[in-house]
């Protein structure tokens, strides 16, 4: 997992310390997959893999998310922020996004496999760049481009496996969970910059129900949690899903203008910007 800064871009869509001791007696102990200095124990390596596996097997998705993030104070002080946004995927080069929440958050994300549309509908103003075809290489452009990758799209990727274990340097499979009434299996894996937690349905669907990052790096360790629900496979979205023609009246501003202040909106007074993101 690619460690990442939550700008205000990052905000788009919309991972713990080393297992503790503590944990030690729930946590479900098989021979680890060891790849160099990794140590992921072979049933959580298997439950990740069998969620890629499934993600990328759909062609067309849809579902909600709740985000929640720490900004951080230049005193320390952790300020949680909050968005809600509805996510529509058609693989393997359209993606669309609307997003609410605190600070009055009002967003449009939309990409069409050849231009992405950021439009911020409270301010009235929108950017428009031109970017590769397919998710995976337009999410690389984004962090390559503009140092931002949301924490949500390592779930829309092309192996979820790969992006989610490839910095891990543990992980394990700590036990059965409620999230949202769904029984799931709680995973944690830890890595050098970043620790995270996934919730993963049981049975045939195994949708990711619940994610939540830690970052390390920073004393006060500020977290980023996402809440899955409404996922739907086979989708048909609207004819008109993936346009990113701007809307009459929005002024145009340059992207790189749009995310500086789209993150000095989402975090005010707050100096630091969760790590992010993505995700």
């Amino acid at each position: 997992m690619r460690y990442r800064r939550f700008a205000g871009v990052a905000a788009l869509l919309v991972l713990l310390p080393a297992l503790a001791l503590g944990w030690q007696s729930q946590v479900t102990t098989t021979q680890p997959a060891e790849t160099g200095a990794s140590r992921i124990d072979v049933v959580a390596d298997q439950r990740i893999q069998a969620m890629s596996d499934f993600l990328t097997g759909q062609q067309q998705l849809r579902f909600a998310v709740e985000v929640t993030y720490d900004a951080v104070e230049s005193d320390g002080q952790k300020i949680q922020l909050a968005r809600n946004s509805r996510v529509l995927v058609q693989r393997p080069n359209r993606l669309r996004v609307e997003s609410r929440g605190d600070r009055g958050w009002n967003q449009l994300n939309v990409f069409d496999g050849g231009h992405f549309l950021l439009l911020d509908r409270t301010r009235g103003v929108y950017a428009r760049v031109a970017t590769p075809a397919t998710l995976d290489d337009f999410f690389e452009f984004l962090f390559e481009k503009f140092g931002v990758s949301p924490p949500v799209a390592d779930f829309l990727l092309s192996d979820v496996h790969a992006v989610l274990t490839g910095s891990a340097t543990s992980g394990a499979v700590l036990g059965p969970a409620l999230v949202g009434g769904r029984e799931c299996e709680h995973l944690a894996f830890s890595g050098d910059l970043l620790d995270w937690q996934i919730w993963i349905e049981k049975g045939e669907r195994p949708w990711p129900r619940k994610f939540v990052v830690t970052y390390k790096d920073i004393d006060v360790r500020p977290q980023f949690m996402a809440v899955f629900s409404e996922w739907e496979a086979g989708a048909t979205p609207p004819a008109d899903a993936f346009q990113t023609t701007p809307p009459t009246g929005a002024t145009e501003v340059p992207f790189e203008r749009f995310a500086v202040e789209g993150e000095s909106a989402s975090s005010e007074s707050a100096t630091t910007g969760t790590p992010a993101e993505g995700e």
